[in-house]
């Protein structure tokens, strides 16, 4: 073998190498092209998802002081209740004395009202026993009338 074809086997050798290197060097770059079209969807996927995520932190966020506030008014409607229910007690004790109260009123009064009940009977058991007496003097006085005046007309 001679210089030449030594020179020529090396010449072609080297574009081989440089043709297989370059097919590899446009492949590696399609790959990167690739690769750099899918990092710029996989950061937009990622933009996106951050934007919902960012999303539901506001919702969550909301949602907590809708919570805080749905427990604060339950507390308030709590504590409302109790003072209702401690008002009424206090109500229901204050009307169960007011009735007693009533209850000893009117049974202080129906024992008045019997006592002028039996007053009332007693005067009218002395005024019909006045009336009859009243009766009888009238008819005394009348009965004296008569004889009266019988007596004064042989007289005359």
């Amino acid at each position: 073998m001679t210089l030449r074809s030594v020179q020529f086997a090396l010449i072609a050798a080297l574009l081989a190498a440089s043709a297989l290197l370059w097919r590899r060097d446009l492949e590696a770059r399609r790959d990167f092209e690739a690769g750099g079209a899918q990092l710029a969807e996989l950061k937009s996927a990622l933009t996106a998802e951050k934007a919902r995520a960012d999303g539901l932190s506001e919702d969550l966020g909301e949602l907590r002081t809708q919570l805080d506030r749905t427990r604060r008014l339950r507390d308030e409607a709590q504590n409302e209740a109790l003072r209702e229910r401690q008002a009424y007690a206090e109500r229901t004790k204050e009307w169960s004395r007011t009735i007693a109260g009533w209850e000893q009123a009117v049974k202080a009064r129906d024992a008045r009202i019997s006592e002028i009940a039996a007053r009332e009977r007693q005067l009218a058991a002395r005024l019909e026993e006045t009336a009859k007496h009243a009766e009888d003097a009238v008819r005394r006085a009348e009965e004296m009338r008569r004889r009266i005046e019988e007596a004064e007309k042989p007289a005359r």
